[in-house]
């Protein structure tokens, strides 16, 4: 048991230096969460199949693909602000796109768009990590992963009223709102331009900035417990709409986008609860890896129990396991491998775990799709089970393993504590 004052928490200049950019983010989220437990009911609209709903995501996943580290590398070097401003502006475009869609041809249009400009939580990740120390870089990370939270459960909660006005006024709401993040940013956030050689006094040259990642065997298994992390996430996000609506109903009809939305705003709460009182308490009890551990085993238990359940009650024990084990896994391993790699580089790490998140969510959509499609509904639920299972094996494996030794590299890499 690690004593409390290993934890320090971050100084109040700091937590006020990321009130920009929790505002940002918490708007970005809320216009993204209107789009959520919306858009397979909206393409469903329009011909949509399961596989076709996966197929959107998978789309918007391979241009995220591409994207990812060319985003990642220009706001290493032009500055998070910018490029910013530029990813905010294709999503807006992408939800004009989207709002005017008459055709499944055009969703896609719009997904591709939105896809190319992707990036806006990975510079803000990047933002937040570069304006704080290391020893608060879990904090300045959950100050994001807090404002997502909150956009969470605002996007969602208002998807669920305005959808009632017909389904394309929360599409058309969270183009507002997409608006309303490019003045926030523009008028909220410092410029920055960064000097060459980054932000970190102890530079790492251009040559190294590859080579760091491969010697630093903390990271890659941080990065290998996150791609199956992004795996089981989004086989559950990308048709967890259609099994809910498939299997269960409320108040005499099935599940619809009302009743999603006040699912994706509930996980919307647990996240905020999660990154304001718990992230931090559980650090103080436990080890990350145990952490990691345990919250891979909800899951999997979340994911065994929408498999056979069939009242709402015990539904919403299940989907509350697999959604707290998400918020856990998601904040500790990303704050870990923020904290892999020098400041000037977190671009580049946060676009190489984007990039992996998208090749999960290429894949795994088209999968999610192919069983929903099928009605085989409890295999769908089972084989995330064993997937989180794997997590969590992997973990206990972590745990059982002495420390790896981290090659040398001056001062210029941070050393993992905990992985």
């Amino acid at each position: 048991m690690k004593p409390q004052h290993d934890f320090p928490v971050a100084y109040p200049t700091e937590v006020l230096a990321l009130i920009p950019t929790f505002i940002v983010v918490a708007v970005d989220a809320a216009g993204m969460g209107i789009i959520l437990p919306l858009l397979p009911f909206y393409s469903q609209q329009l011909g949509a199949t399961p596989f076709t709903v996966g197929a959107l995501i998978s789309v918007y996943a391979l241009c995220q693909l591409v994207a990812g580290p060319v985003v990642g590398t220009l706001s290493d070097r032009y500055g998070r602000r910018g490029v910013l401003i530029v990813s905010q502006i294709g999503t807006l475009v992408g939800f004009v796109l989207l709002a005017s869609a008459n055709s499944l041809t055009v969703v896609f249009l719009a997904r591709i768009v939105d896809g190319l400009t992707s990036g806006n939580i990975s510079v803000a990740h990047a933002y937040a990590a570069e304006h704080s120390a290391p020893s608060t870089r879990k904090q300045a990370l959950g100050t994001t992963s807090g404002a997502i939270g909150t956009g969470l459960v605002v996007g969602p909660a208002l998807s669920g009223l305005l959808v009632q006005f017909g389904s394309t006024a929360p599409i058309w709401a969270a183009a507002l709102l997409s608006l309303m993040s490019i003045i926030a940013t523009i008028g909220l956030l410092p410029p920055d331009h960064p000097e060459p050689g980054g932000l970190d006094v102890h530079p790492v040259p251009e040559s190294e900035s590859a080579g760091i990642l491969l010697v630093i065997p903390s990271a890659w298994v941080l990065l290998g417990l996150l791609i199956l992390y992004f795996l089981v996430n989004s086989m559950f996000l990308s048709q967890i709409a259609l099994f809910l609506s498939a299997r269960f109903s409320w108040q005499g009809h099935p599940f619809g986008a009302r009743e999603l939305g006040g699912v994706f705003a509930y996980a919307g709460f647990i996240n905020i609860l999660v990154q304001g009182l718990l992230i931090t308490r559980a650090s103080r009890y436990a080890s990350d890896r145990i952490t990691v551990t345990i919250a891979f085993a909800c899951m999997g238990a979340g994911f065994l129990g929408i498999a056979v359940v069939e009242r709402i009650s015990l539904l919403a024990l299940s989907l509350t396991l697999i959604i707290f084990g998400t918020m856990f896994i998601r904040t500790t391993l990303t704050a870990e491998l923020s904290q892999s790699v020098p400041l000037n580089r977190q671009g580049v790490i946060m676009g190489l775990n984007q990039s992996l998140m998208s090749s999960a969510n290429i894949v795994a959509p088209l999968l999610s799709g192919a069983l929903i499609d099928r009605r085989l509904y409890a295999t769908w639920a089972l084989a995330m089970a064993a997937i989180a299972a794997c997590g969590a094996i992997t973990a206990v494996g972590l745990l059982a393993r002495p420390q790896a030794k981290i090659p040398a590299l001056g001062r210029r890499v941070n050393k993992l504590g905990s992985f």
